[in-house]
């Protein structure tokens, strides 16, 4: 498969993951270049994964609810993405992947990015979360949704006939997800600063710095903010 048809393939399969507004972020050359030579790119990430979903599915009276939930939670998050200029990479078991394609300026799609973490754990607490407590026996006290954010030069490769996300920041922002709590959105130093130094930013959310016990450091875990929504 030459560079141009590569290309022009995953033009196609992004369109799954592509929000109505695309072409008005990056412009469909640029992309085309970027998908055509293999290049990395600034992208800004956010890693989506529900606190307790084993208990979820053991607890849940009917199978077939539970299976209906979900896919309103999968349709929801895609939904949100897409609503804040996110492109949504794919939907596994009961997390997400979210992406803003930024180039080289870090400050493009911060407050989309907060906008969408602060309505992404809205919608799971305000209509996802009460469908599930209609249909438990039991609910332990830890379910809910947790995210992760990280930021990075990343490639948008094809695996297994789809194209995903893949670098540093997919890895960065997937420890955050798993070292949040539920209800809680983590990210590390580098984003942390990013979302900091921004002015737009500091306005709608409360940066504290926290320590997120990941995979790399599991006994006294690694710096961290988490970041509380106004």
């Amino acid at each position: 498969m030459n560079q141009d048809t590569r290309a022009e393939r995953a033009l196609q399969k992004l369109d799954l993951h592509a929000p109505l507004d695309w072409e008005n972020t990056i412009s469909r050359s640029d992309l085309t270049h970027i998908l055509s030579a293999g290049d990395q790119i600034g992208i800004h990430v956010v890693i989506g994964d529900i606190r307790g979903s084993t208990h979820l599915m053991r607890e849940a009276i009917s199978s077939r609810e539970y299976a209906t939930i979900t896919t309103a939670f999968a349709e929801k998050m895609k939904e949100l993405a897409h609503e804040t200029s996110g492109w949504f990479d794919k939907f596994t078991g009961d997390g997400f992947v979210v992406y803003w394609i930024y180039g080289s300026d870090h400050s493009r799609f911060l407050g989309d990015v907060v906008s969408f973490c602060r309505r992404a754990h809205s919608a799971f607490v305000g209509d996802i979360f009460p469908r599930h407590r209609k249909n438990a026996r039991n609910l332990p006290t830890h379910v809910g949704l947790a995210l992760g954010a990280d930021s990075g030069r990343c490639a948008l490769e094809e695996i297994a006939g789809d194209f995903t996300i893949i670098g540093h920041a997919v890895v960065g922002a997937t420890r955050m997800a798993e070292a949040a709590e539920k209800g809680e959105t983590l990210c590390n130093v580098r984003m942390g600063h990013i979302l900091a130094a921004d002015p737009v930013v500091r306005g709608t959310v409360d940066i504290h710095e926290a320590i997120a016990k990941t995979k790399e450091y599991p006994e006294h875990g690694q710096e961290a903010y988490h970041l509380g929504f106004r």
